[in-house]
């Protein structure tokens, strides 16, 4: 049975370090985090947001299977950060560490799971067993230091208070709605991120994280825009710490024009990915006693009914 890491596991997962497998690019290519660091923060700090469940298949105390999630506090999408060991197929014992990730997340406040993971992969299907479904196809693609194209003039700005609105407006209209279903666009004032601007109107958001390994960024380009590439070579000359670490683009299937950019100025593609959700279920409590009319009267139902009188 699954259940939630306790302190002796922790011995196992040492064997673990070239075996896991990573289903969130934001800890593949940013973050970094070793599968024992981020597994004793779960058990040292709830409020971090990392949980990690694990399943003893058999008496031995080496034998474990692995799953970690991690949500930030107040947010209602858990990410699945890593499996292990991941070079086996898929086996009953993941369904069940996936069972005890979703009633964690669920008691968390979590609407759903989300996760990221390479095309016809052992992990592609043992998230399918698990309830997963693909919401979106992409690719990561690695920048190379320099893109040297166009005058170089365009514009990328950081998103202020007087623009987030125009912002938030633009992810909408840009993004496809069932992607948005299961990325909502972010709310002003809160956004962060670049905007570039072309004839008064917002073309381009750019959001980015960076971390110790390197940078990933989300960027949206209007379709009606043809030089991709000059904004691309600019946003990439507005980011900081561009020089001392790695850059990458992780771009889905309905950002042709984007991948051919990329392709233009000699990036790297990594492999094809599922972005892949499972929805959770939701229980609500009633917290409010309320009449209903015709009933006021009747027994108690703890009431014995052989001594109760309903009186009219």
């Amino acid at each position: 049975m699954a259940r939630k890491i306790i302190w002796k596991d922790l011995a196992v997962l040492a064997r673990f370090k070239n075996q896991k497998l990573v289903l969130d690019n934001s800890f593949q290519y940013v973050y970094n985090p070793g599968l024992f660091s981020s597994s004793l923060l779960s058990l040292v700090l709830s409020a971090g947001g990392f949980y990690t469940a694990v399943e003893q298949p058999n008496s031995e105390e080496t034998s474990l299977f692995v799953g970690q999630l991690f949500q930030p506090p107040g947010n209602v999408s858990a990410r699945v950060v890593f499996l292990a060991p991941g070079n086996l197929d898929p086996h009953p014992a993941f369904g069940r560490v996936f069972s005890q990730l979703a009633n964690a997340a669920g008691e968390r406040g979590a609407l759903q799971i989300k996760a990221e993971v390479k095309d016809n992969s052992p992990g592609e299907e043992i998230l399918y067993l698990a309830g997963f479904r693909p919401y979106a196809e992409q690719q990561i693609w690695k920048l190379p230091r320099r893109i040297v194209f166009g005058t170089g003039k365009k514009a990328w700005i950081p998103v202020t208070k007087d623009t987030s609105a125009l912002a938030e407006s633009f992810y909408q209209r840009i993004l496809p709605g069932q992607i948005q279903r299961v990325e909502p666009p972010p709310v002003s004032p809160d956004i962060q991120g670049l905007i570039s601007w072309k004839d008064g109107k917002v073309v381009g958001f750019a959001a980015a994280q960076f971390g110790p390994k390197g940078i990933l960024v989300d960027l949206l380009m209007a379709p009606e825009i043809d030089l991709v590439d000059e904004y691309l070579s600019a946003l990439l000359f507005h980011l900081p710490y561009r020089d001392s670490r790695d850059v990458y683009l992780r771009v889905r299937s309905y950002q042709q024009q984007l991948a051919s950019a990329l392709e233009r100025v000699e990036a790297q593609a990594g492999p094809k990915q599922k972005a892949v959700v499972r929805r959770l279920t939701v229980h609500y409590n009633a917290k409010q006693t309320f009449r209903v009319q015709g009933f006021e009267k009747q027994p108690d139902i703890t009431t014995p009914i052989s001594n109760s009188e309903i009186k009219n």
